[in-house]
């Protein structure tokens, strides 16, 4: 794609691209020097909170169904 008459990105130059301007930014996901992720759904935005780690929750699922009380 060289010699097409359009300005080439580097990874500094994007950095800052990205840095300046929120318009980059809503559509951007991750970027590395390698690659750039583009946002392609709207839950891209949404935060998901973090399983319990070490936690068997097919166990205490299972405890609260059996559980009738106490006796």
């Amino acid at each position: 794609m060289q010699n097409m008459g359009e300005k080439a990105f580097n990874y500094d130059t994007f950095k800052t691209a990205y840095d300046t301007d929120l318009r980059i930014q809503e559509i951007v996901k991750n970027f590395n020097q390698d690659m750039i992720d583009l946002k392609d759904e709207e839950m891209d935005d949404v935060k998901v909170p973090m399983k319990n780690k070490g936690k068997d929750d097919v166990s205490k699922m299972a405890k609260r169904a059996t559980k009738v009380g106490d006796i």
